[in-house]
């Protein structure tokens, strides 16, 4: 097995410009699943109004593991 994945915090890092990551948000957007692909301006342009505040809607990102091999 490779290196383990980890979440890195989006206020401490964001992913290069065009690099396709998985995307956490705390919150239930997406029902059950807290998860979802995106890139850097996903991450950058998501806010959401939570308790009269704006909150970017994803807080950790990692990259995308690599292709399976056949």
């Amino acid at each position: 097995m490779g290196e383990s994945m980890l979440w890195i915090d989006a206020k401490v890092e964001l992913p290069n410009e065009s690099e396709r990551v998985l995307l956490y948000t705390p919150y239930q957007f997406f029902g059950d699943d807290y998860s979802c692909v995106g890139n850097k301006e996903s991450i950058m342009a998501c806010t959401a109004r939570i308790n009269r505040k704006t909150v970017p809607v994803f807080t950790h990102w990692m990259p995308l593991p690599e292709k399976p091999y056949y």
